[in-house]
């Protein structure tokens, strides 16, 4: 685990390999997978972003499109080879775990507000189906590890961040490392005032990590995560002409019903691992979370919703490595388990304040997934992987507001997933990779409660759907080049994709298609170091299109998959100065895409660009930074966020023109 960076590193040369990842529940140099990863570890230049959207870690990667930065309602949208464009609100068909610690749920949904983008260390994304190891809703999936503790027996690290529109965020770090012992503490509270109407935020947030080395061959990780947003509200999407007329406007009905939500969420988890003997390792994960979540959307039937979750889940994985036929092998066998329970309500709005009670229901998700994965050194230059999983996921509701009849009921859904890949070396830096995927992904509580039809219960009409994924790349480091491109092409059934009506507008509603295809490229340079300046560049090129799909008797084959573009770039380039100079500019273009399944309505095209400098210096065990930086560089009128399928038009939520932040830094290391 990369250690908190320090200023007086920053001119040190960029080790780019080997990279040591647990994407696949294991640690594992990433040459050795047989998927597209992406591998993201803390630079100095991070710790002088705003720290308020994941994003922001994650810049240049391909075939990663991120959207709604600015609507803390709605949280920010994550898509993955389109997995995940659908989302309405939160993160859909892409696995999430933080420290080990699963973050989606086990219906398939993940929340992000409660993850602190200052305090992720390291970030691993694989753009590709891993079903056969995480189950429901892995069409891809990000692992982060946050940070790490500190070499020294003690450090404080504060950091202030002010920014336009009201940007104020305030950050205290603090850790240390002893014998057998080290922690790290970490506290933030956001608050932001939004460009648009109707769109403040303020939040809390805190987490504390214990790590134990219990004994030489075992470890035990306790980790407590306390997440509060008082206030975030919702400005809505709005129509062209609305974009035009005055694009700082929130929609009319987001006002007078005050859209928006108050989340209180906490979490624990512990992590115990155990090495019998040599080339074997026994985990045991156990995580628990409490959220309590209320919610006002734009209309007055039923448009407050307020839920009490509880969610539970235990992890046990087994790891032998060993030969097979006198050739290197590594056997992964494991289960997972996953219960989840709402007890949600909901109100009628009006205008902002809470009405009468129109569903009062409680609904339960258990998931069971056995799994294996091998990894087998079949010669020296070639690697075979197979692996596999079976999710078993039963759903219930039990419907405690029987004014309109009892829509009670249960239903249970169970699929198989499979993986196999191989990689072939080339020499030491060089790898071809290949790989053939399955996946099973499950409408969530929430896209199954919310019924057309307007009763309770679950919407009888909406299916799982299922992808068959195939994948060729090429990597390697060239002369201190790192390199990569991807070539691959999914086939889903029973497409999952969101919809509203006109009378319930800001409310998605969901649906299956019948059949999609995803042909895409996605290739990135990264130069090596030299003279403290470094550059990455990466392409992705998305033709997503409806194979089979009607809506209202009309046939919609070739149309393209709303909400990802066909083609996006972007470019990061960093300098570091010895004297404490640092830099970073990054720039992206994003495509014209439709916004609906139809294809009448398109997003226009875009470029943004971010520019970061300040200056730092150490004396002794006290470093001080200061630093400004500019956002939407080239003063674009873009749309920050893109609503699939929106009733009236309202497809748009306009982002913020130019802007500026900055802030100052403090590291003290006394001991």
């Amino acid at each position: 685990m990369a250690q908190e960076p320090e200023l007086a590193d920053s001119t040190k040369p960029v080790i780019l390999n080997p990279i040591n990842i647990t994407a696949t529940r294991s640690e594992r140099q990433s040459k050795e997978i047989p998927n597209a990863i992406t591998t993201i570890d803390r630079y100095p230049q991070q710790n002088f972003q705003p720290g308020v959207t994941l994003d922001e870690f994650a810049r240049s990667t391909p075939g990663v499109f991120f959207q709604n930065q600015a609507n803390f309602s709605q949280d920010l949208r994550i898509s993955i080879r389109g997995f995940g464009a659908r989302s309405a609100f939160g993160v859909r068909g892409i696995q999430m775990r933080v420290d080990g610690i699963p973050q989606t749920l086990p219906d398939g949904q993940t929340q992000l507000d409660s993850i602190d983008p200052s305090l992720i260390d390291q970030m691993a994304i694989v753009r590709g189906p891993l079903a056969s190891l995480y189950g429901n809703a892995s069409g891809g999936m990000i692992g982060m590890e946050t940070r790490a503790a500190p070499d020294e027996q003690f450090v404080l690290s504060p950091r202030q961040v002010f920014g336009q529109y009201g940007l104020f965020k305030s950050e205290l770090f603090a850790g240390g490392r002893h014998t057998r012992f080290d922690y790290t503490v970490f506290g933030s509270h956001l608050q932001q005032n939004g460009w648009r109407d109707h769109s403040n935020v303020q939040n809390y947030f805190s987490q504390a990590k214990l790590n134990f080395n219990v004994s030489d061959d075992a470890d035990l990780m306790l980790l407590f995560r306390k997440f509060y947003s008082p206030e975030a509200k919702d400005p809505g999407g709005l129509t062209l002409d609305q974009v035009r007329e005055n694009p700082k406007q929130a929609a009319s009905r987001n006002a007078q019903f005050n859209a928006g939500e108050e989340v209180n969420q906490e979490q624990m988890g512990i992590r115990f691992r155990k090495r019998p003997s040599v080339g074997q390792e026994i985990s045991f994960t156990a995580h628990m979370l409490h959220r309590d979540f209320q919610n006002r959307l734009p209309f007055f039937d039923g448009g407050q919703v307020q839920f009490d979750r509880l969610v539970g889940g235990i992890s046990l994985q087994y790891r032998h490595d060993h030969t097979l036929f006198n050739r290197p092998n590594r056997l992964i066998v494991g289960v997972d388990y996953g219960i989840q329970n709402d007890d949600r309500q909901r109100f009628n709005n009006d205008a902002g304040k809470r009405g009468t009670l129109t569903l009062n229901q409680i609904e339960r998700v258990q998931n069971v997934g056995p799994f294996f994965r091998n990894e087998w050194r079949v010669f020296d230059k070639l690697d075979l992987v197979l692996g596999g999983r079976w999710d078993w996921l039963h759903y219930q509701v039990q419907d405690t507001f029987r004014d309109d009849g009892n829509q009670s009921g249960n239903k249970t859904l169970s699929q198989g997933s499979g993986t196999a890949g191989l990689v072939y070396h080339l020499n030491e830096q060089h790898q071809i990779y290949t790989n053939v995927a399955s996946v099973f992904e499950t409408p969530t509580t929430t896209e199954l409660v919310n019924n057309p039809s307007g009763k309770g219960g679950f919407n009888p009409n909406l299916n799982p759907q299922t992808s068959l994924s195939q994948e060729l790349g090429v990597r390697g480091l060239l002369h201190g080049f790192h390199y990569e491109t991807t070539l691959f092409y999914i086939h889903s059934w029973d497409e999952i994709l969101p919809f509203e009506l006109p009378s319930s507008p800001g409310r998605a509603f969901f649906r299956n298609t019948g059949e999609s295809s995803r042909l895409g490229v996605e290739t990135r340079l990264a130069t090596p170091e030299w003279k403290g300046l470094r550059g990455e560049i990466s392409y992705t090129y998305s033709d997503f299109e409806f194979e089979k799909f009607i809506v209202d008797d009309a046939s919609l084959k070739g149309n393209a998959y709303p909400g990802i573009p066909p083609h996006r770039w972007e470019g990061l380039l960093r300098y570091a100065h010895p004297h404490g100079f640092f830099g970073q500019l990054h720039v992206q273009h994003v495509g014209s895409f439709f916004v609906n399944d139809t294809n009448s309505v398109a997003n226009h095209a875009y470029n943004l660009g971010q520019l970061l400098f300040g200056w730092g210096a150490r004396y002794r065990w006290l470093e001080s930074s200061i630093f400004i930086g500019v956002n939407n560089l080239f003063d674009e009128s873009y749309n920050a966020n893109t609503r699939i399928n929106a009733a009236f038009g309202r497809y748009f939520e306009p982002g913020a023109p130019i802007n500026v932040f900055g802030g100052l830094r403090i590291r003290i290391s006394p001991f």
